[in-house]
């Protein structure tokens, strides 16, 4: 991806992401079709030492190519705590939100309800986010209560993630999320968020 590199492109990227990351600059369609073969010939079962090294790489952009190779290997329950080991280095909501749904179809429900409470506020939010897109599979119960445990945080990241896997639940079952709206006391954030769309 170096030869890409576009340093005023990589300026902005780092601005939006409040200067915590360098960037090279290089635009999402141009990353995954730079990285096209390298990540085609991986598919059959998760490369853990290429990860780690995107991971350890200073470019933001690195991350996301580790992001888009879990996203398409067979992941499992043996996966998850290595993968909140990158849940936890280098957080940020991009990184973070590209995590939750390799993450979701690796864990069981017990691994999440175990994050539900975890003490960072990443882990969290995966577990919040874990079931986004499910549709009539999301379990239900499991969502209610991860959510239930983690009401009152006063955490942005947090409040925005409930908010988000209600919205997104609300597509499927929008009295229900109503419902749980209705039972209980959310943020003002939160709220605006799950009814967005209601």
């Amino acid at each position: 991806m170096r030869p890409l590199a576009d340093p005023v492109r990589a300026a902005g990227m780092s601005a939006y992401m409040r200067g915590q990351f360098l960037f090279l600059g290089v635009a999402t369609p141009d990353r995954r079709a730079a990285v096209q073969e390298v990540l085609r010939g991986r598919r059959k079962a998760v490369d853990r030492e290429l990860v780690e090294e995107c991971w350890a790489a200073a470019e933001r952009e690195f991350q996301y190519v580790a992001c888009d190779h879990l996203r398409d290997v067979p992941l499992g329950p043996g996966d998850v705590t290595w993968l909140r080991s990158l849940v936890v280095r280098r957080s940020w909501w991009d990184t973070v939100d590209a995590l939750a749904k390799p993450i979701g179809r690796a864990a069981t429900s017990e691994q999440m309800r175990d994050w539900a409470a975890d003490g960072d506020l990443w882990v969290r939010r995966v577990a919040i986010l874990h079931q986004l897109g499910l549709r009539e599979a999301t379990d239900e119960a499991l969502l209610a209560e991860i959510i239930r445990v983690n009401l009152g945080s006063d955490e942005f990241f947090i409040d925005k993630a409930i908010g988000w896997a209600l919205r997104e639940y609300a597509k499927t079952a929008p009295g229900r999320v109503r419902d749980f709206l209705a039972a209980h006391e959310v943020s003002a954030l939160t709220r605006r968020e799950a009814l967005k769309h209601l």
